[in-house]
């Protein structure tokens, strides 16, 4: 039985407001209220994967490596590391139903599953056999793979936050999701909590100094009674993705999308946060 921490991932952002009309002088002819502003909408333009900014991972990265996403009723986010590290965060609209941990090796076209365990909503574990398939550099990856007896198919596009270049300071700020907050400064050393468990760690580029967009997260929490307790440390991939803004069809904000799990596969934990 595996205990997993579940956080929702937030949706996107913006808003509206409104003015309260100046009262008329009594002597004044009655005029209609000035219509109320709307808010200038804030955001930035989704990176492009067709002008990749240099040393980002779709300009410099080997072609499986990065963030791959499913979209639809079903939704799936994948991070996959330069030594062929895969783990992916499965949805139903915005509840998370299965996580996945596990290793490809990768001979283009093909991947091959080495070893790796599917996560249930009810937190069960099970192992993952027969997994191969296909991809494409920098633009798909399909393929299947076996666990509780069910095949379980992935159709994974390369999501545009792979052509952003970053840098250490890119996590730098406040992130915000629900009732989980973390301050990263510039050298991605972080305090904050997840789910009222006091947690501090880092979130360190997973290819020191290079511009590639992903992030190693490693977390203890601060006390021995929460779900991530003190005493235990929690590691996994985190990146930089975007949401678009509220309002706009042009205009994204980022967020941070994580998951980690403890060393023996007791705790999962996975979240989005958004930059204030």
């Amino acid at each position: 039985m595996l205990g997993s921490l579940v956080l929702a991932a937030c949706g996107g952002g913006g808003g509206g407001g409104s003015s309260t009309p100046t009262a008329q002088s009594a002597s004044a002819p009655a005029t209609a209220p000035a219509a109320a502003s709307a808010p200038a909408l804030t955001g930035e333009a989704l990176p492009s994967l067709t002008a990749p900014q240099a040393g980002s991972t779709a300009a410099a990265g080997n072609g499986s490596e990065g963030i791959w996403t499913q979209s639809g009723t079903t939704n799936m986010t994948a991070f996959v590391d330069p030594t062929g590290n895969l783990s992916y965060i499965n949805g139903l609209f915005t509840v998370v139903t299965s996580t996945f941990f596990g290793t490809i090796s990768t001979a283009a076209p093909n991947w091959t599953l080495s070893t790796g365990f599917e996560t249930s909503l009810g937190g069960i574990r099970y192992t993952a056999t027969s997994g191969s398939g296909t991809f494409t550099a920098n633009q798909v990856l399909n393929g299947s793979y076996v666990a509780n007896g069910n095949t379980v198919n992935l159709t994974l596009k390369y999501d545009p936050a792979n052509a952003l270049a970053v840098t250490q300071s890119s996590v730098a700020g406040t992130w915000v999701q629900n009732s989980t907050t973390l301050t990263v400064d510039d050298a991605g050393g972080f305090t904050g909590s997840i789910l009222g468990c006091g947690v501090t760690g880092t979130l360190a580029l997973t290819t020191p100094g290079s511009s590639k967009n992903l992030y190693t997260m490693t977390l203890s929490g601060t006390t021995r009674t929460c779900t991530l307790r003190s005493g235990v440390t929690y590691s996994g991939n985190a990146a930089i993705t975007f949401l678009p803004v509220s309002g706009s069809t042009t205009l994204y904000k980022r967020t941070i999308i994580y998951l980690i799990k403890a060393a023996d596969n007791s705790v999962i934990g996975y979240g989005q946060v958004t930059k204030q």
